[in-house]
């Protein structure tokens, strides 16, 4: 079944999706299009801030987005190192290992989103968080100069977004 969104809504999440595959258009049309797949499959209703779950899934597989439990620091670790190196980056998280189970163990994934979030607004981009209402957590990376075209998109389809390092 095809969801046919508002053409407004559908502006303003191809706009969403070109800011979370930063700027690269041909990422762009792939999230696109597994985002129509996924709103197909979430039926009819999906709107606002559910237009988030589809996005997610479609954000995934495109590689640019991360969906992790709450208590999965490891899975954290990885996806944000994964979205960093999409972006020709590096997170520094303040040891040589971040995958070793000490670091892991005395770090939750709140704790390490702070952690990147510093590295990453160095770097000119900013790790940003949906609330799941669920035990975990979802996001992507943006570039910094479009923080404010990002919150002016969330706002007019009214997702419930932050940066990172303010989501716990």
């Amino acid at each position: 079944m095809t969801i046919e969104l508002p053409s407004e809504t559908q502006d303003a999440m191809r706009e969403l999706i070109l800011l979370v595959c930063l700027h690269d258009r041909d990422a762009a049309q792939h999230c696109w299009t597994a985002f129509r797949h996924a709103l197909a499959q979430a039926g009819p209703g999906c709107e606002g801030h559910q237009l988030l779950w589809p996005l997610s899934e479609a954000a995934g597989t495109a590689g640019a987005g991360f969906y992790v439990e709450w208590n999965d620091a490891a899975a954290l670790v990885r996806s944000v190192q994964e979205l960093a190196a999409r972006a020709g980056l590096r997170v520094d998280w303040g040891v040589a290992d971040p995958h070793a189970p000490a670091f892991l163990a005395a770090h939750g994934v709140p704790a390490l989103m702070t952690i990147a979030q510093a590295s990453l607004r160095a770097a000119g981009h900013v790790l940003w968080c949906w609330d799941t209402q669920a035990d975990a957590f979802a996001g992507w990376l943006v570039r910094s100069g479009d923080e404010a075209r990002l919150a002016g998109v969330a706002a007019r389809l009214q997702l419930m977004i932050d940066p990172a390092d303010e989501t716990c």
